[in-house]
C-alpha cells in the first residue's frame, strides 16, 4: 500500500488508470441524459419530486444501492454484481440529469451539457489541487460529507412542507457530493492500490456525477433567467 507521501512522478500512472474509467462512465452518462431528456421519461423527476423528499429517497435509495452493489462486485470478482450496480447508477444519473435537461430548449441541451462538464471538470481540477498539494490527510472529508447527506435530506424534508428551506437543503447534498469528491481523490493518492483502480474510478464517477448534476440545475436556472 502507497502512502499519501508517495513522490509526484508515481502518481500519474496511478491517476491514468482511476481517471480513464471513471472518465468513460461520466461520458456514458453524459450521453444517456441527452437521451433521456428527448424521451417522456425526461418527465420521471416532476413526478417524483412534485413530493422533494420523495425524489430524494428514490434517487438516493438508487445511488446508494448501486454504489454498493458495484463496489462489491469489483472487490469480489463478481461481474454480474459490478454490472448491475454499474447500471442502476447509470439509470439513477440518467432519470435524473435527463429530467434536469429536458426542462430546457432541445437547442440549448447541447451548451447546457458543456458548459457543465466544464465548471465540473475545473471544480474537480480545484479539489485535486487542494488536496494534492497538502501534505495532509483528507479521510475525515468522508465524515463530512455524509453529515451534509444527513442535514441535506433533513432540510429537504422540512423544505417539502416549507419551501423556503428547500434550497438549503439541496445545497448541502451538493457540498455532500463536493467533499465526497475530495475524499475520493485524497483516497487514490493515499490508498493506491493497482488490483483496486475500479473501485477507485467507481468512487470518482459517483461523487463526479452527483457534482456534476447539481451544477446542471444550476446552469439551467441561469440560462432560464438570461
Amino acid at each position: 500500500m502507497e502512502t499519501y507521501s508517495t513522490p509526484g512522478r508515481t502518481a500519474y500512472p496511478r491517476f491514468r488508470s482511476v481517471a480513464v474509467p471513471a472518465a468513460a462512465l461520466v461520458a456514458v452518462n453524459i450521453a444517456l441524459m441527452y437521451v433521456v431528456a428527448a424521451t417522456p421519461l425526461s418527465a420521471v423527476n416532476d413526478v417524483l419530486f412534485s413530493v422533494p423528499i420523495l425524489g430524494l429517497i428514490v434517487y438516493g435509495a438508487a445511488l446508494t444501492g448501486g454504489n454498493i452493489a458495484a463496489e462489491r462486485g469489483l472487490q469480489s470478482g463478481s461481474m454480474a454484481l459490478a454490472a448491475f450496480g454499474t447500471l442502476l447508477l447509470q439509470v439513477a444519473y440518467g432519470l435524473f440529469g435527463g429530467g434536469v435537461l429536458g426542462r430546457a430548449p432541445a437547442d440549448l441541451r447541447g451548451t447546457l451539457l458543456a458548459v457543465t462538464l466544464a465548471v465540473t471538470v475545473a471544480m474537480t481540477v480545484a479539489i485535486a489541487a487542494y488536496v494534492y498539494l497538502r501534505d495532509a490527510e483528507f479521510d475525515h472529508w468522508s465524515t463530512w460529507s455524509f453529515g451534509a447527506f444527513i442535514v441535506g435530506a433533513v432540510l429537504v424534508l422540512v423544505g417539502s412542507f416549507v419551501t423556503v428551506v428547500l434550497a438549503v437543503g439541496f445545497l448541502f447534498i451538493f457540498l455532500g457530493f463536493a467533499l465526497r469528491l475530495g475524499y475520493e481523490i485524497w483516497h487514490v493518492k493515499a490508498n493506491y492500490d493497482p488490483n483496486s483502480a475500479l473501485v477507485h474510478a467507481l468512487g470518482i464517477y459517483v461523487a463526479f456525477t452527483g457534482v456534476f448534476v447539481h451544477v446542471l440545475q444550476i446552469a439551467l436556472r441561469m440560462f432560464a433567467e438570461r
